[in-house]
């Protein structure tokens, strides 16, 4: 079964259960009963869509729990008849629960990424760091890299993960691959988003290619350039450094 029928189903069953005559569970002490309204949420959702779609739930907070889904992070009731995905605006808070718990995911993944085998361009006097997931056949990724002298001069290190349009041997794979095993890789990754790229002769140097292809799909980016600021917030697209600076400055992460 396909994520995204996952999804539909979850979404469909959901829907369902929410129209019928059942009533809410009633509240209970958080301490004692969490896990006993968590296990009655998952029964109700188990019970309409089956043992072949695999979720989590966590608590998120007294009205609801958070459910992984794949990739995706939805909003269950705590009485398990309402599901809520895409956008869920706290109106008061001006906060976006969907988007700040992807935000949250995405700092527990930044602490596994493995910098040292990332293509780097370090601020000499580095007051923040950003991981870039970059194609260099991607025409938003190569005008992206020219901003990385203004962006290294403000104090900002850039990590790349890249994510080549191709699978393994394919020559857009082949292709990053030689530029990371170029004698100079970041002079290599230069000319490549200049469309000059690093003969193929090369690819064979132990690089972490296939290791930057899987962490872009455990974080479920797929779109490039995407730009993972220090907080977690995954900025889809470009932008230029002056503007991308502001943010990290200013807080408007």
């Amino acid at each position: 079964m396909t994520l995204s029928t996952s999804i539909s189903t979850l979404l469909l069953g959901t829907a369902l259960l929410s129209a019928s005559p059942l009533a809410a569970e009633p509240s209970s002490p958080k301490t004692a009963e969490v896990n006993t309204s968590q296990e009655k949420a998952k029964n109700k959702l188990r019970a309409l869509v089956g043992t072949d779609i695999d979720f989590k739930l966590h608590p998120y907070s007294d009205d609801f729990f958070r459910l992984t889904l794949g990739n995706e992070h939805l909003l269950l009731s705590k009485d398990g008849n309402y599901l809520f995905s895409g956008r869920v605006i706290d109106v008061r808070n001006r906060v976006d629960h969907i988007a700040k718990i992807q935000q949250i995911v995405n700092q527990q993944r930044m602490a596994d990424i493995p910098y040292q085998q990332l293509l780097t361009y370090p601020a000499q006097d580095e007051k923040y760091r950003i991981t870039v997931f970059t194609d260099i056949d991607c025409p938003y990724c190569r005008k992206f890299h020219k901003e990385l002298p203004a962006l290294n001069q403000q104090g900002v290190t850039v990590h790349y993960v890249m994510i080549p349009r191709g699978r393994a041997g394919s020559p857009a794979y082949q292709k990053t691959a030689a530029t990371l095993c170029a004698e100079r890789p970041n002079q290599a990754m230069d000319a490549a988003m200049r469309s000059t790229p690093a003969p193929v002769e090369n690819t064979e140097c132990g690089h972490s290619l296939d290791t930057q292809v899987s962490l872009a799909q455990q974080f479920g980016f797929q779109s490039t350039p995407t730009i993972l600021l220090p907080n977690g917030e995954a900025v889809p697209g470009y932008l230029p450094a002056r503007e991308l600076v502001a943010r990290l400055t200013q807080g408007k992460l």
